[in-house]
């Protein structure tokens, strides 16, 4: 999941009442030297992004690795049949890596030709073994040997036909699926990643031999393979060898100091049309520290958490236009269902429910920025999208008796069962909003009996930090997702196993016949009016066993240097980066 929404209809305090902003005159940065320009027709000059999360990961297709960071940073290193390819954020074709059609509905057959241009950045071809592992990861084959954030739709097809060298290949769904689109292999967490390093690390002497291992039963043979795909492609201290990093996208990933800089660069072995910039830069530099970067000329780019300080920063800038949105993005709490306080009791969920100060949350820290801003009371749906009204009638008895908050009967819940006193860790990444956030809930559910334990932390979304080793009993993040109901199916449904590899979005590995069931129902039906039904009853389910607490709809924030040109903000799962390869500087 990862989303952000369309332009703001509501006024935004902080920034003048101003929805976009552009400050004409010059700024600190007078970059207008001949290597910014991009005049010759080649990719030329370098264009630098702000992000707040450090760059861990090459595989982001992973359940430990699926962060926005990782994201943002191998979206134009990692091509696919389809991207969130335009500023509305809906999923587009991406014909310069192949073609798709559906040749039937029943059963659900969709058919694949890869473009015969389409090469890794060593040189070799994108086909038929990079297919079959990309299947074999997204269908949890093996019992899930390979990590996935989740199974969305391929878990219901069979294993494609195809020899080595080919570029063609067939779907065949064993039950309707709606998303078919986005399952198709493409972006992000759905990528294809180059099977010749996979199958070379893991110890395979040919292509051959290692499709015919994927096409077997032996899940031992593949062991070797499925641990490097985990974390062969970690980034600790130092990038992975450059031959184990080829790109199939118009950049490729070259240069990396740890907990300061990501470098892409033009990728000359791309087939599509060349970007505009020779290389872009991703600086890791805190959300309040990116508006003074931004005026200093350090960065041209920035996508800053907003905050009011943030706000008003932006607005007394010079030379520099910015953006406020709304976004699909949604901070929520999730609990730990695999141990801890809260994994067998849903009286203890419901009481710090209770004392979760929701409207405080949103006034403090929300509404300053956005004025007209609600309490979120259900998780998939975005207050624009159809369905929301339902969603919400669904939920009504559940948001009446737990969504407001009343520390007094969630002490007397604590009494009831005994708990007064329980310690609850809660964790989260470290961020200005969300330590304010994290000290406002401590303060009340401790007023309300429990011991709350917070810790923020820079680690928190790394694949051995809290979020993906369970340590914590209620963990604090956003989702950031899209229109896309597959985007959330994993978040919800059972898990393999409680583990890195095993949980895909599931983090708190909740578990529910019942909502895998819905979840069935809802991913393959194609008629919206029953889809909106089926998704009031997940959200009803996740109040009535209190799986997560939504609270707030992230508005979103925009900032860039007057001389950049081609940014354009994105309600898609990685954002302002979707177009990257446009971006300039004159």
């Amino acid at each position: 999941m990862t989303r952000f929404g369309r332009t703001s209809k509501v006024l935004v305090a902080a920034l003048g009442g101003a929805l976009v902003l552009s400050a004409c005159g010059g700024g600190d940065d007078d970059n207008g030297d001949d290597e910014n320009s991009n005049a010759g027709g080649g990719p030329s000059g370098t264009v630098t992004y702000a992000m707040a999360q450090p760059f861990q990961s090459w595989n982001n297709a992973t359940a430990g690795a699926n962060s926005v960071a990782n994201g943002q940073v191998m979206e134009q290193v990692i091509s696919g049949f389809w991207t969130y390819g335009n500023e509305d954020g809906q999923p587009v074709r991406n014909e310069d890596f192949g073609t798709f059609e559906k040749t039937s509905d029943d059963p659900l057959t969709v058919e694949y030709t890869i473009n015969d241009a389409a090469v890794w950045s060593d040189g070799t071809s994108i086909d038929c073994d990079d297919v079959l592992l990309w299947w074999t990861v997204q269908s949890g084959a093996f019992d899930g040997l390979f990590s996935a954030v989740g199974t969305q739709g391929i878990e219901d097809t069979a294993m494609p036909e195809c020899a080595p060298g080919d570029k063609s290949f067939t779907l065949v769904y064993d039950e309707p699926f709606a998303d078919w689109v986005t399952a198709s292999p493409g972006h992000g967490n759905n990528a294809i990643m180059p099977a010749h390093v996979v199958w070379e690390q893991g110890g395979f002497s040919s292509e051959e031999d290692f499709i015919a291992a994927l096409q077997g039963d032996d899940a031992s043979a593949l062991q070797a393979a499925a641990d490097f795909y985990n974390e062969g492609w970690l980034v600790s201290g130092a990038l992975p060898d450059a031959s184990l990093i080829p790109s199939s996208g118009p950049y490729k990933v070259t240069d990396y100091v740890a907990d300061q800089s990501v470098t892409l660069t033009y990728n000359d072995k791309w087939w599509g049309e060349p970007p505009a910039a020779e290389s872009i830069v991703f600086r890791t530099i805190a959300d309040e520290e990116q508006v003074q970067a931004l005026q200093n000329g350090e960065v041209d780019i920035i996508e800053p958490q907003p905050t009011v300080d943030i706000a008003q920063q932006i607005q007394s800038a010079s030379g520099v236009e910015s953006q406020v949105e709304d976004e699909y993005t949604y901070e929520h709490l999730d609990f730990n269902f695999n141990d801890g306080p809260f994994a067998d009791s849903l009286a203890l969920r419901q009481a710090f429910a209770l004392c979760v100060p929701r409207e405080q949350l949103v006034d403090n820290l929300i509404r300053p920025v956005v004025p007209d801003s609600v309490v979120k009371d259900v998780r998939n749906v975005a207050p624009w999208d159809p369905g929301y009204e339902e969603a919400i009638a669904a939920s009504q008895e559940y948001i009446d008796e737990f969504g407001t908050t009343d520390v007094e009967r969630a002490r007397e819940i604590l009494e009831e069962e005994d708990a007064v006193g329980t310690t609850v860790r809660l964790g989260t990444l470290e961020n200005q909003r969300r330590v304010d956030a994290g000290t406002m809930i401590k303060a009340s559910c401790d007023e309300a009996g429990f011991n709350v334990e917070f810790e923020a932390a820079a680690d928190f979304f790394d694949t051995d930090g809290a979020l993906a080793q369970n340590r914590f009993d209620v963990a604090m993040f956003a989702w950031a997702g899209s229109s896309e109901r597959s985007g959330w199916n994993s978040t919800y449904r059972t898990v393999s196993e409680c583990s890195p590899v095993g949980k895909g979005n599931n983090n708190g590995c909740y578990s529910s016949p019942e909502m895998d069931d819905l979840l069935d129902q809802l991913m393959r039906t194609s008629d919206q009016t029953e889809a909106i039904e089926l998704t009031a009853q997940v959200e009803a389910l996740a109040w009535e066993d209190m799986v997560t607490i939504p609270l707030y709809q992230h508005p979103g924030i925009s900032a860039w240097g007057s001389q950049v040109q081609n940014v354009i903000p994105n309600p898609a799962q990685n954002g302002i980066t979707w177009n990257a390869d446009q971006w300039s500087k004159s």
